[in-house]
């Protein structure tokens, strides 16, 4: 096999471990990454947790919209609609109609929703930073260049380059 071939499927070996061994970060069996991304998504209005002072008085209960939240986090809305479906019958959120136009639907965090999000994302910092300890300053600054930069190519692949491959 040519070096190109070895490293190739060298690449696809360490991506499928990293996405194994990342289930050490799902907050409870029963709720999934993306399910837990969408709720922090929705207590912080699509920023990053406590990223400025606006987010620190935000009220975690404040709704948004489906399109509001496909937006910021990136995703279809038929994708998205499905995991509030799930979401919602576990009772981690509540669509709600506008009362002014009976088009919109309203989606927020419950009670249960936010207890799961403070119980959890402690113990979620937690893990990262014990990691950030292991890898040392150096390496995890590496690390988030290299991701960073691993994301962006693969977005721009399925976003652009869907048939080419």
């Amino acid at each position: 096999m040519e070096e190109k071939q070895l490293r190739s499927m060298q690449l696809f070996r360490l991506m499928d471990r990293m996405r194994r061994a990342w289930t050490v970060f799902t907050p409870k069996p029963e709720i999934s990454k993306s399910q837990f991304g969408t709720l922090l998504a929705l207590r912080h209005g699509g920023k990053r947790p406590c990223e400025d002072k606006e987010c620190r008085n935000r009220d975690p209960f404040e709704p948004m919209t489906l399109s509001e939240l496909a937006k910021i986090m990136n995703q279809s809305m038929p994708a998205l609609s499905q995991r509030i479906s799930k979401l919602e019958g576990m009772g981690y959120v509540q669509r709600m109609p506008d009362q002014k136009d009976r088009r919109t639907t309203w989606i927020r965090l419950t009670p249960t929703g936010s207890q799961l999000l403070d119980s959890s994302f402690q113990n979620l910092v937690s893990k990262m930073n014990f990691i950030m300890e292991q890898l040392g300053e150096e390496d995890t600054r590496l690390t988030f260049r290299v991701l960073e930069q691993l994301a962006q190519i693969l977005e721009g692949m399925s976003d652009e380059q869907e048939d080419t491959f």
